[in-house]
């Protein structure tokens, strides 16, 4: 009886190893291209969805809470790195899919919008520019996104005193979509985020320069 149970285990133990392809969610056949198929329906539709696992990382170039770096692997990142003007932007992390690529923790951006309008600024145009004049759109950015004059900085119940994820300057492309050429001539913006700019006339209500970032 013994040899029997024996042999027993290991006929199952070399079918489950010689079974290549494996569906899980209903008793059909995998794809062929598939090494694992979920699928609840023959025709391969499902009414569930793939939960990965969810866990805190620490930064991006850190495999915690790993204990190394995994080629391939993928997690649903919970944690959101508090903000540290002298923590480097592409170390930190925020909730969303990370995969790994050996050395470090990458995040999985699908459709995601990579630009943003720069807010809403004052620029004097009291008087025509006798020379060049210099504004640093990126810090006048990020004194808003911070919260740098509290007086005007207001966040709903709940959220972080500061907005979490402050790109630095040269993660950013600037642009200027459009100005009013007869207030503004604009010579360029640096990699950082400085505009060189002469005021040529009188500003209106109507006068405005519009600024867009773009993530690199």
């Amino acid at each position: 009886m013994r040899k029997l149970i024996l042999l027993f285990l290991f006929a199952a133990i070399f079918a489950a190893k010689s079974e290549a392809q494996v569906t899980i969610g209903s008793s059909n056949s995998p794809h062929s291209d598939a090494l694992l198929d979920l699928k609840e329906e023959a025709n391969g539709s499902s009414r569930k969805g793939l939960l990965f696992p969810r866990v805190a990382l620490v930064s991006t170039d850190k495999p915690d809470p790993m204990i190394n770096h995994v080629e391939g692997m993928i997690v649903y990142n919970t944690a959101t790195t508090a903000y540290d003007p002298l923590i480097d932007m592409n170390i930190r992390v925020s909730p969303g899919l990370y995969y790994n690529d050996g050395t470090k923790w990458e995040r999985l951006y699908m459709g995601y919008t990579n630009w943003f309008y720069m807010p809403s600024v004052s620029i004097p145009t009291g008087s025509v520019s006798t020379d060049w004049e210099y504004i640093n759109l990126y810090e006048r950015y990020k004194a808003q996104f911070t919260g740098e004059d509290p007086t005007t900085f207001k966040a709903s119940n709940q959220a972080p005193s500061i907005v979490p994820y402050i790109p630095q300057a040269a993660d950013l492309y600037y642009y200027i979509t459009y100005y009013s050429k007869d207030v503004f001539e604009i010579d360029e913006i640096s990699n950082t985020g400085v505009m060189k700019y002469k005021v040529i006339g009188a500003a209106t209500d109507c006068s405005y320069i519009n600024v867009v970032f773009v993530l690199r």
